[in-house]
């Protein structure tokens, strides 16, 4: 859903519902007919809700004045039962409306926050826990869920009904109108204070649920290596430390809410004393209202007061329901650090060259990790990526891939600058295969389809087959079909890289990136799938990151990256035959395979 900016609120109105839930309003324009509905059918429910108030007046005065007609009565009794009957009709269909719209404002904001998500940079997500932003998505909108079906609900009663009662008094006796009114002011006093004492508090709550659901997702998600550490006790501790400081703010907040209630039942029971006293003195005194019009105007105040209690919970809500809005609207408001130029445009064709030219990159709050490196890709040749942990080759991956940009030179696509086309035509030309493969929960097929969902399961077989993985596929379970669990944990290591392989070769993309694409597989498999993707190679820029150097010895061309510096290029035979930084590497890893093969 596109977003639109919100009018700005009234200062009243920001006051009362805070800054960051009238801000929803982006969110129910679209709905502005059934918003209207709901309002008029509760407006219509609270007049039948209020009309046998009124009448109950007026029955008393008919029998005051000793009006002996049945039919008077069963008139009067007729309305009051027609009066429940539309009642029941219009709040029923009221909060249908209202309560339909709020799951639709829900669905709206998720999908808004998701879509926000899918258009930041990866940088955010590392610096960012998954459980604290799922929190916001699930925890926070559901919040706000039940601020739209039960809190605006009660606002839209609580309005009605008081300016409806006030304006009826008021017509009735305004003199016991004025009595009932003069408290107020105090309890607007205490929600002003109750207010701006509340809201931190709850903001804080919910950034402590965020903290909370980080850490829990975290330890989930590595619990088998803490109980490999035994470390069951330490992070048992930390979690009850997180939750301990939500226990904490929570409870902090439930005591100002407990300073407050009182204040409000106090203003209520001045208003209704007041009203009682004044009201039975100007009747007795012969200066007010009949007795049926003062019976209508105790009742009327009851009723009157009664929304002050409901008041008190109510702005319990809207300050929860502020405090998760203002989460809602920190996260939106992130901007991505990669993001599609004014002028760029999509990618016209299947690019035939990639050149890096005197590329220097440095991530935020670090020093220099590359520095002026310069090289490139042609179409039919796979261009291999060697050098020590660090060196800077997978940010080299990152930069080809537009998670990041160069601050410095430039990376040019068939002569012009990669910033000039847009990110889902240039990415779309892409397949990327990382050495932490990643797999979604679902089936083996649907993990191979992500790229490409509407091939075939021979089109899939024939990747699986080029990635050496369809052999091992075919002996599961269910085959193609077979669950493999979140992250495809029913997978070893190295068949998690050849699924992933496999999404990748069956996108036929233009460019292919491997990144540490085989490091989790043995050497025969490895073999057999170097020589299927040598073959792969034709039409397409390859680009393959290894720290096994037998994984690049086929490539056309061999960079040797150090401390973010190109200082070796040539194939495996002159690289070798230097006597340099690749020769000293490979005499090591052939040793060392020769060892293992002894």
């Amino acid at each position: 859903m596109k977003q639109t900016a919100p009018h700005p609120a009234p200062k009243a109105a920001q006051a009362f519902l805070g800054r960051h839930v009238w801000r929803l309003y982006a969110f129910l324009r679209p709905y502005k007919a059934a918003l209207a509905g709901g309002l008029a059918l509760n407006v219509l429910a609270r007049a039948c809700d209020l009309l046998p108030l009124a009448l109950a007046g007026r029955v008393i005065d008919v029998a005051a004045r000793g009006e002996s007609q049945a039919s008077v009565y069963v008139l009067y009794g007729l309305a009051i039962l027609a009066s429940f009957l539309f009642l029941a009709v219009f709040q029923s269909g009221s909060d249908y409306v209202l309560a339909a719209m709020a799951q639709k404002t829900r669905h709206d904001i998720r999908l808004s926050l998701y879509g926000h998500l899918q258009s930041l940079d990866p940088a955010f997500f590392e610096d960012r826990q998954t459980g604290d932003i799922m929190s916001v998505i699930v925890a926070d909108v559901d919040t706000l869920e039940s601020f739209l079906t039960d809190a605006l609900t009660s606002i839209i009663r609580l309005v009605v009904t008081f300016v409806g009662i006030y304006g009826y008094l008021f017509f009735l006796e305004w003199r016991l109108a004025l009595l009932l009114f003069l408290p107020l002011p105090l309890a607007i006093f205490a929600v002003r204070r109750f207010v701006t004492r509340v809201q931190p508090r709850y903001r804080e709550t919910r950034r402590a649920v965020g903290a909370i659901a980080g850490l829990l997702e975290n330890n989930i998600a590595g619990m088998g290596v803490i109980q490999a550490y035994t470390a069951e006790d330490r992070l048992h501790a930390a979690v009850a430390a997180r939750s301990a400081g939500y226990r904490d703010e929570a409870i902090a907040a439930e005591a100002e809410r407990a300073k407050f209630v009182p204040a409000i039942y106090a203003v209520a029971g001045l208003s209704f004393g007041a009203v009682f006293a004044g009201g039975g003195y100007l009747v007795a005194a012969g200066h007010g209202p009949t007795v049926g019009d003062y019976t209508t105007f105790v009742l009327f105040a009851a009723r009157l007061v009664l929304p002050l209690f409901v008041f008190g919970m109510l702005i319990n809500q809207i300050q929860r329901a502020e405090a998760a809005a203002s989460r809602i609207a920190e996260l939106l408001a992130v901007k991505p650090r990669v993001a599609d130029r004014p002028e760029a445009v999509a990618l016209p064709h299947r690019p035939g060259e990639i050149a890096f030219r005197d590329v220097r990159f440095a991530y935020p709050s670090r020093g220099p990790v590359l520095h002026g490196i310069t090289f490139s890709l042609r179409r039919g040749e796979v261009t291999g990526v060697v050098g020590p942990t660090g060196a800077g080759k997978s940010t080299l991956v990152k930069l080809l891939l537009r998670y990041y940009e160069p601050t410095g030179g430039a990376i040019l696509v068939d002569g012009r600058p990669l910033a000039g086309y847009t990110l889902k035509s240039w990415r779309g030309q892409l397949g990327y295969v990382s050495q932490d493969a990643f797999l979604f929960h679902g089936t083996v097929a649907e993990n191979i389809l992500l790229g490409r969902p509407e091939a075939d399961l021979a089109a899939v077989r024939r990747a699986a087959a080029v990635a050496g993985a369809d052999d091992f596929i075919m002996k599961l379970p269910a085959g193609y079909d077979t669950l493999i669990g979140e992250r495809g944990m029913k997978l070893s290591g190295g068949e998690r890289q050849r699924v992933s392989l496999a999404r990748a070769i069956l996108r036929d993309p233009a460019v292919l990136i491997l990144d540490e694409a085989t490091s989790a597989v043995d050497t025969r498999t490895e073999a057999i799938i170097q020589q299927n993707l040598h073959a792969f190679r034709e039409g397409r820029l390859t680009l393959a990151v290894a720290h096994r150097l037998s994984t690049v010895r086929q490539c056309a061309e061999i960079l040797v990256v150090v401390e973010g510096c190109l200082v070796e290029r040539g194939d495996h035979e002159s690289l070798v035959a230097a006597g340099g930084v690749y020769a000293g590497m490979w005499a090591v890893q052939s040793g060392a395979e020769s060892g293992r093969d002894l």
